[in-house]
Parts: C-alpha cells; sequence; structure tokens
C-alpha cells in the first residue's frame, strides 16, 4: 500500500478532477499513440500528417504504427510525426487483428500513457493534448475522445491530404456533410457526460479514440488478443472492474474518414459478438439474455469458509446458494484441502479428515464450486464477491437481491446483519475494491476505502431472508428441494362423464351409452392386461 497522492473519486463522477487548461500548461508525462492499420496506405498517411500537427510536445509524442499483415506492406509516409516508427505484428506475434495488433503496440512502445487510435481517423491538433492533461492529475482515468464521421464520398484521402498538411484540419468539412456517433453522445450527455452513469458506464468506451495509464491497461489484464470484433467493448468492461473512471473530453475532436463499422454491418456484427462478449462479461445483463447456464466469468463470485464445521452443515449453506434464483455464480469453498486425496489406509470412519472428504466427494462433480486455500484478495473480473459465513443460510432469491441492491443504491459494500451471532454476509463490488486498493493509505482497512469510492449500506436478515443454521437441528440444516420435503397433493380423479337425462327416449340413449362405456372400458383393460 502506498501514500494517496490523487483526489479520490466516486463512482464515476469525476467532477472534482480539475485537469489544467488546453495549451495553459506544461506535460511532462510521455505518451504513445498507438495505430493498429491493415490495408490502409491512403488513409494511414492522412492520420500521420495530423498527428505531426499536434500541441503535444515533440519530445514527449511518439506513434507507434502496428501494420497488422498488410499486402502490400505499409509505409511511412514523408509528412508524420518526429518519432514516428513502423512494427509488423506478424513479426511479434502469432495472432491476428485488431486487439492483437494494440497489445503489440503497448508492448514495443515505451510511453506511460496509452493513446489509441485508428488509422481512419483524422485528430484535431489539441486531440492528444486534450486527453492526457487528465492523466497528470489522475491515475485511474479513461478518456474518451470524440469523432464526427463523413461518407467515403466526401472524404476522400487523396483530397484530404493536402488540406491536412496545409493545417486545414479543423475547418476539412462542414458540420452538414458529417454526423456525430449518436448513441455514444446521447450516452455522455443523458448522464452529464457520464459524472452521474452507474456501473455501466464503461458502455462509452469504444476503442476508436481513447487513452489510459500502462500501468492501468495492465492492471486491467490488457487487451483480449483472441478476439476479433468487440474488443474495445471487453476491454471496457475489465477497466471498470479495475476501478477506472470514465471521461469524455469533447476537446479531443477527430474526423472519422467513412462510416464506423458498426454502421455499415451492425446486425451482422452484433450476432458475431453476442457469444463471445457474453461469456466473458456478466454485464450489461441483456448480454446473457436470462439463459441458465455457467459462463466463464460469472455475475458473483460467492466465498464460503468451511473451517472445521461438518458436511451437514457447510451443505446447508452451499446447496441454498445453488438453489438460487441467481444461477450466475460461482462458490469458492476455503478450506484446508490438503491430504484429502491420500491413499494410504485408514479407517475410514474414524477418519481425521473424514468431513474434508465427504465435502469434496459432494462437490467434485459441480460445476459452479471450487475448492481454494485462501480467500482471494479480489475476484477480478467477476464484479461482485459475496462473503457468506457458513452457518447462514440464504434464501432462494438473496443473492439476486443483494446484486439488485447494490445496483440500485450505487455502493460498493453492502453488510447485511446475520440472523444470529457471528459475522455479517457482505457485498464487494469489484470496481470498487480495485480502486479503494490503488488509493488506500497506509493502514486504512479496505472497507473504510471502499466507502470513500464508493460508498456502503447495512441491512437486516430479515430483508434478504438469511437463516441461522446454527439454530437448527442437524437434520434440519441440510436443504432439501420443497418438493422432496413435502409429499405430494393428491389429484381428484377425472370426473365421469354425464349425460342429461329427459323424457323416454332420452332415457334409452342414456342407457345405450352407459353399455358402450362400460364395454370400451372392460376391453381396454383386456388389452393392457396383454401388453404387460
Amino acid at each position: 500500500m502506498t501514500e494517496p497522492r490523487w483526489l479520490r473519486v466516486v463512482g464515476n463522477d469525476w467532477g472534482g478532477l480539475v485537469p489544467p487548461e488546453v495549451s495553459g500548461w506544461r506535460p511532462t508525462i510521455p505518451v504513445s499513440v498507438i495505430i493498429p492499420a491493415y490495408n490502409c496506405q491512403d488513409c494511414l498517411e492522412v492520420a500521420l500528417a495530423a498527428l505531426a500537427r499536434q500541441t503535444y510536445p515533440t519530445e514527449l509524442l511518439e506513434v507507434v504504427v502496428v501494420d497488422d499483415g498488410s499486402e502490400p506492406k505499409l509505409e511511412l509516409p514523408e509528412v508524420r510525426p518526429a518519432h514516428c516508427r513502423l512494427i509488423r505484428a506478424p513479426e511479434h506475434s502469432t495472432g491476428w487483428g485488431r486487439a492483437n495488433a494494440l497489445d503489440a503496440g503497448v508492448q514495443l512502445s515505451d510511453g506511460e500513457i496509452l493513446h489509441w487510435l485508428d488509422a481512419d481517423l483524422v485528430p484535431f491538433p489539441e486531440h492528444v493534448e486534450a486527453q492526457a492533461r487528465w492523466h497528470h492529475i489522475a491515475p485511474d482515468v479513461v478518456t474518451l475522445g470524440y469523432k464526427r464521421f463523413v461518407s467515403d464520398e466526401v472524404a476522400v484521402p487523396a483530397a484530404v491530404l493536402p488540406k491536412v498538411v496545409a493545417g486545414e484540419i479543423e475547418h476539412l468539412f462542414p458540420p452538414e456533410v458529417t454526423e456525430p456517433h449518436d448513441y455514444i453522445e446521447e450516452y455522455i450527455e443523458e448522464t452529464d457526460r457520464l459524472r452521474a452513469a452507474d456501473h455501466l458506464a464503461f458502455r462509452a468506451h469504444v476503442g476508436a479514440t481513447a487513452a489510459l495509464r500502462r500501468d492501468l491497461y495492465h492492471d486491467c489484464g490488457g487487451l483480449d488478443v483472441q478476439l476479433r470484433l468487440g474488443e474495445d467493448g471487453e476491454l471496457g468492461y475489465r477497466l471498470a472492474q479495475a476501478g477506472a473512471v470514465f471521461v469524455p473530453e469533447p476537446q479531443a475532436r477527430s474526423w472519422h474518414l467513412g462510416a464506423s463499422h458498426a454502421m455499415t454491418v451492425g446486425e451482422r456484427q452484433r450476432r458475431y459478438n453476442a457469444p463471445f462478449l457474453a461469456d466473458r462479461m456478466p454485464l450489461p445483463r441483456w448480454l446473457r439474455d436470462g439463459v441458465r447456464r455457467s459462463w466463464e466469468v460469472p455475475l458473483t463470485t460467492v466465498v464460503v469458509e468451511v473451517g472445521d464445521h461438518p458436511l451437514e452443515l457447510v451443505r446447508g449453506c452451499v446447496d441454498r446458494l445453488l438453489a438460487g434464483n441467481e444461477l450466475d455464480l460461482r462458490i469458492l469453498l476455503v478450506g484446508e484441502w490438503d491430504g484429502w486425496d491420500d491413499q494410504r489406509r485408514r479407517r475410514v470412519l474414524a477418519d481425521p479428515l473424514l468431513d474434508r472428504r465427504l465435502l469434496v466427494a459432494t462437490y467434485r462433480s459441480e460445476p459452479r464450486v471450487a475448492l481454494v486455500d485462501a480467500v482471494p484478495e479480489t475476484v477480478f473480473p467477476s464484479p461482485f464477491l459475496v462473503r457468506v459465513p457458513v452457518g447462514i443460510g440464504v434464501s432462494p432469491g438473496a443473492v439476486r437481491r443483494l446484486v439488485g441492491y447494490a445496483n440500485a443504491e450505487q455502493v460498493g459494500l453492502v453488510r447485511v446483519t446475520p440472523p444470529g451471532a457471528g459475522p455479517a454476509v457482505e457485498l464487494w463490488r469489484t470496481a470498487a475494491v480495485s480502486r479503494a486498493r490503488r488509493h488506500r493509505a497506509a493502514g486504512e482497512p479496505l472497507a473504510e476505502a471502499v466507502a470513500t469510492v464508493w460508498g456502503e449500506r447495512w441491512s437486516s436478515a430479515g430483508e434478504f431472508g438469511l437463516v441461522d443454521l446454527f439454530s437448527l437441528p442437524v437434520e434440519e440444516q441440510v436443504w432439501m428441494p420443497p418438493a422432496l420435503t413435502a409429499p405430494p397433493a393428491s389429484t381428484p380423479p377425472p370426473p365421469r362423464p354425464t349425460v342429461a337425462v329427459a323424457g323416454f327416449r332420452s332415457l334409452l340413449r342414456a342407457g345405450w351409452f352407459v353399455i358402450r362405456l362400460a364395454v370400451v372400458g372392460a376391453w381396454r383393460r383386456m388389452r393392457g392386461t396383454r401388453d404387460s
């Protein structure tokens, strides 16, 4: 832990951060602009010409172009930034795609601030400076640049390049022939430039132009180089879980030469991304669309410390969790598991490790339960950690209600008083824990640090249907489905057919109908006897 050096931001409300004015300060931190590029020589020349006119100090700015296997190979044009180099992704990795190219650029660049820029963007002169100033005052900010889309018919690179070289970037296109990034800018404005955004603020991270500190990039695990599309959204999700604060920067303007990929092939792109992102991102919840199955990254990771408690008590806790209406969870059973698989001869029923072996046998085939040796410091990238003391049984809806309560209140820590003696049930938001650990002062309790960056709430056991298992007889500690604890309700036999009788002829018809029913019933019974 280190002494705090930065202002603590609560949630995504960055309003307390005050960056220096553009052109009114002296930058000190080197920036690496990384441009992934593939078969786009014409656009690349325009982008590099614009970057050659940046207001950020030349000695602090490097540009790394990553050729993702273009044919013919890309070349650096004559008009380019002073510190500009080109690397070829196939020479440094076995993968391909934008995420792989960007990551290769990260590994081979030197700047403390990483700035993504697509090859078809034309940045205004203050574009890099406007974003970099935020990273001089906060370690966990992710800045988001702005762009306006220009149609292919208007944005012809060969025609645009001379104007860019001449410094006419700001007036390249009249506003009426350009379009904003509608849904992103609408979301930003609806949330007071993301200051009032909730835990889903990362949805604004679309990647074409954004900047962050190198440490934050590594803290979140970097780009997933296995993704071919949607890598910016997935990276935004993990940045959020790493405690990032998302800040839109309208002074970081740019032109986008041509329509975006989402504009041209939107539905096909969404169809492609859906299975890849859903497996990696529990949020937003609509990605998983209520499907009841297991995922690589669970919404909630539940920690239960086993200790020396008997099988029945542990089962009483764990089976109630597994039977809840929130299936998107993983349970970590924390205990001393060494020695359970010892094959030496022993007195089976008098075995000192008997309960430990029984627990392993009970949950060995349950994919949502894992045996671990220690309570994890973080469950990143899972967005929620729920700690349930082994002596507490939860109601079927408790976990889902906990998550819903934390999101409704937008807090980083929820603690529920236990129904008996002992510790509380706790929900910890991973994003809050990550940020708190980064800002935590020496000796400061983690719970206090979390409260300062995301808030906390207390609630009662009755609100979440908690049960004190220690107070129950052993035979009632183990949870059983309601269908198995009560005999099935008896169902009345179906009503016999009735025939209305009115007059002599109706009586004859009714009698004949009854005789037919009797004959058919006897024939069916005889046939059933033969078939068996």
